[in-house]
């Protein structure tokens, strides 16, 4: 059995937009590039739940040297994730068209627990026979533990999974592992990769 494996941030959905970053900014109250040094810099904690949602923007708020108040929390956990629910409709028509055909699909992606939550509510994720989130792995890529623990719940070997991913060092990751890999850049060039590598394993 051959698994199709895709990451979801940047694949599946679109990354978030400038106009998504400039409301998230404007609710913390400084300029975009401060907000997006300290989003980055807690997210991988907030990803692997080392930090809840109230921890991750207290922490990001003490970096930005604000205090922000539950309201102020409240909508930027609610902006955040909407800037991650958009998705690219070349991809989800990928998806649709593999299951329709019985190709075993599974997700594999740092989220949050709020996001992940969302992502498992969206239409597209009743295609995947397995939704795996670095915030119940407590393991994120491209950490080799977080691909040997994804084999093990799809119960497949390396040799055995094509995995799609927008981030450069998880394909390498992936690949180091024994995966088939395939550098997401479009919908189009994905959906072209993923047929000659099922086509060549017949």
């Amino acid at each position: 059995m051959t698994w199709v494996m895709f990451d979801y941030g940047g694949v599946i959905s679109q990354p978030p937009s400038a106009e998504d970053l400039a409301l998230l900014a404007g609710v913390a109250g400084v300029n975009v590039p401060a907000f997006l040094a300290e989003y980055w810099n807690w997210r991988p904690a907030y990803d692997l739940a080392e930090l809840d949602a109230k921890g991750y923007w207290q922490q990001v708020g003490s970096g930005l040297r604000r205090d922000f108040g539950g309201g102020e929390i409240s909508e930027l956990i609610r902006l955040d994730s909407a800037s991650w629910l958009r998705l690219q409709a070349g991809t989800v028509a990928l998806i649709e068209d593999l299951a329709k055909a019985g190709q075993p699909l599974a997700l594999l992606s740092n989220a949050p627990g709020e996001l992940a939550a969302e992502i498992a509510e969206l239409p597209v994720a009743a295609h995947f026979g397995h939704l795996i989130f670095s915030c119940e792995l407590k393991l994120a890529k491209p950490d080799p533990r977080c691909y040997s623990r994804a084999l093990a719940r799809l119960g497949a070997d390396p040799d055995e999974v094509i995995f799609i991913d927008d981030r450069g060092e998880n394909v390498a990751a992936a690949a180091a592992m024994g995966l088939s890999t395939v550098h997401f850049t479009s919908p189009d060039e994905t959906r072209a990769a993923v047929t000659r590598r099922l086509a060549e394993r017949g």
